[in-house]
């Protein structure tokens, strides 16, 4: 039979492991004794936890980032081992009600934040614009977690979590402030000019004394680096215009260019203060642009042509002053006035222009460039070019000015014809002045020996009249006369052409062994005038 004394003890000695066990995990839901437990020192307490706003100022119409303080002056009820009961752990801060404000910041978290110690974090409050001066409200909810009580005689420990809600009061302060209401220029990219900005106090305080500094940004400069502008005294919704001058860098970018506006000034106290920096959008006027269509031109080797064409105000803007340049890339072109002033013409308008054009005789035929620059006036006062327009031109063959055909060129050996010629002008412009020269060797002569024309339109004809004489003893077969022409073109400029070769066919006269008194007398009169007079030749060559 077993021992009765073994069995208590054994009984006794499982009840006091189970008890023991019970407590250890029983310590997140009962309050262990002050005791410790097994003979150790217990310690209770709690975090204590204090929001403010260092700096709860903010303007109506801005948005700032506020500073929010969470404090922990922690509370320890019972023991000594305060740090491990009085640290708030896996701090969180969150605005849940923000008034008349706009809270654009989510839950931040602070980490631990120890008994003493102060964690901040920051909330962006946006301030209505039609908010009146005065005191609002925000509810600002601090959440964490911590020890409630531990025991230095075991692992025993409470563990709990806190909240706290605090109003915390924003104060909406009455001041001057400014807003860039409209910003203009007609300064496009390369240029510089004025630019007008308005500015608007949009606060509740009357602002005196205003001053405001303006710089720009993005390739834009002011005043050469930054303007200095007087605005005066402004009331609340009073507004003022100030102009200054930007300088738009040529490689600057489309879009808008941000330009910074700082105005101080002093309040009702006359106290002197700054308003927050305004950034104003300042659009850089788009750059005027040209184009260039319908070009021709009457170009050949060793020949004045024309150059033509049309060139189209593609906007935006009325130009008044300005000036076509062209330029010519080969050296066998000349112009001589590369220079041609346009005439004020509005967007979408054309407007025709054209260029004397000397080609050299040296020259090859075919195509060669030009190339066109507009030079015009931008924000008032800035120089400006549209370009370079590269087109091309082509230059014909050589030829002659006109073509000639013969209407009646024979003669009798001793006798005087008329020697009768058709001539077409070749040119692409209208010839004036033309001056027809004829010149015949012996065999051959001629006593009118010039024919003139007033004036012949390209393609058009007129027959011009000689006359030639033959020598009795002329041989009877075809000879060869020459002439020139001398005429004036459309640029006013006389030109000499290249001497042209026309035959004459000299026919023979049958001899009936007799001569007529009359016609022996006049031959030998001719034959005395020759010997005692000479002849005066007026001769023309090129």
């Amino acid at each position: 039979m077993p021992d009765r004394r073994a069995v208590g003890v054994t009984a006794v000695l499982v009840v006091a492991v189970f008890g023991m066990t019970v407590g250890v995990t029983g310590v997140g839901a009962q309050e262990l004794p002050s005791s410790g437990g097994s003979g150790g020192e217990l310690t209770r307490g709690e975090p204590d936890i204090d929001v403010f706003l260092p700096e709860p100022e903010l303007a109506a119409g801005t948005e700032e980032a506020l500073e929010v303080q969470v404090q922990n002056k922690g509370k320890l009820r019972l023991g000594t081992n305060r740090d491990r009961v009085t640290i708030a752990r896996g701090v969180t801060v969150d605005v849940v009600d923000d008034g008349p404000f706009n809270v654009k910041s989510d839950t931040s978290g602070l980490g631990s934040v120890q008994e003493g110690q102060v964690g901040t974090t920051t909330k962006r409050v946006e301030a209505p614009a039609d908010l009146e001066p005065g005191s609002y409200d925000i509810t600002v909810e601090v959440d964490y977690s911590y020890t409630r009580q531990v025991s230095d005689g075991g692992n025993a420990a409470q563990e709990r979590t806190g909240s706290e809600r605090v109003d915390l009061t924003i104060d909406v302060s009455e001041e001057a402030r400014f807003e860039i209401t409209d910003v203009e220029t007609d300064v496009e990219p390369g240029g510089d000019g004025p630019a007008t900005l308005e500015i608007e106090n949009v606060g509740s305080e009357t602002a005196t004394q205003a001053r405001a500094t303006i710089t720009g940004g993005g390739g834009v400069v002011v005043d050469g680096e930054a303007a200095e502008e007087v605005l005066g005294d402004l009331e609340s919704g009073d507004s003022t215009t100030v102009t200054v001058d930007v300088d738009i860098a040529e490689t600057t970018s489309e879009g808008h260019k941000p330009l910074e506006v700082a105005v101080s000034y002093r309040d009702e106290s006359g106290i002197e203060r700054e308003a927050r920096p305004e950034t104003a959008s300042l659009a850089p006027a788009a750059e005027q642009r040209f184009s260039i269509a319908n070009l021709e031109d009457t170009l050949s080797v060793g020949y004045d042509g024309v150059v033509t064409g049309e060139i189209t105000n593609d906007g935006p803007r009325t130009v008044d002053d300005a000036v076509l340049i062209v330029e010519p890339m080969s050296d066998s072109l000349h112009v001589e006035d590369t220079r041609y002033a346009l005439p004020t013409f509005e967007p979408g308008e054309t407007v025709d222009f054209s260029y004397p054009t000397d080609v050299s005789g040296q020259a090859d035929a075919g195509p060669r460039q030009l190339r066109f620059t507009v030079e015009y006036t931008g924000g008032d006062r800035s120089m400006l070019t549209d370009g370079p327009i590269s087109e091309r031109v082509v230059v014909d063959d050589r030829q002659d000015e006109f073509s000639v055909e013969t209407v009646s060129a024979t003669v009798s050996q001793g006798e005087t014809a008329d020697f009768v010629l058709e001539i077409t002008n070749e040119r692409p412009e209208t010839l004036s002045n033309i001056d027809a020269k004829l010149y015949a060797d012996s065999p051959l002569d001629t006593s009118n020996d010039e024919a003139f024309v007033p004036e012949l339109e390209p393609g058009e004809s007129a027959t011009i009249t000689f006359d030639v004489s033959a020598a009795d003893d002329a041989p009877a077969e075809t000879h060869p006369v020459e002439l020139d022409f001398q005429y004036d073109t459309e640029r006013g400029d006389t030109e000499v052409s290249d001497t042209y070769t026309q035959p004459v066919e000299v026919e023979s006269v049958s001899d009936d062994g007799g001569s007529s008194l009359g016609t022996i007398v006049v031959r030998g009169m001719a034959a005395l005038t020759v010997a005692g007079l000479g002849i005066g030749l007026w001769v023309r060559r090129r």
